[in-house]
């Protein structure tokens, strides 16, 4: 017993001198051409009240700003899991 409890105080005592390295995974964006934005902003100015259409395209603009962030940062070599940043 004292061996086992020995080997697992020795392996968790090891396993905590390593860090991992993080690398944050950005999810790709859909690109859009300027027809589909045409399109987009023809359909939007058609007669009527669309105040949910207008809310769900601005929170869906908001996420591509940040995929586009996290995109630049990862590029650059920023992690966004450490206070430490690669150095290229």
């Amino acid at each position: 017993m004292k061996k086992v409890l020995l080997c697992l105080c020795l392996g968790l005592s090891l396993g905590a001198c390593s860090s991992p390295h993080l690398q944050p995974v950005c999810p790709t964006l859909v690109p859009y051409s300027q027809a589909d934005q045409q399109a987009l902003t023809a359909e939007l100015l058609q007669p009527g009240d669309r105040p949910q259409t207008v809310r769900w395209i601005g929170d869906y603009i908001g996420l591509r700003d940040q995929v586009r962030q996290c995109q630049k940062n990862t590029k650059n070599g920023w992690n966004i899991f450490s206070s430490s940043h690669k150095v290229k």
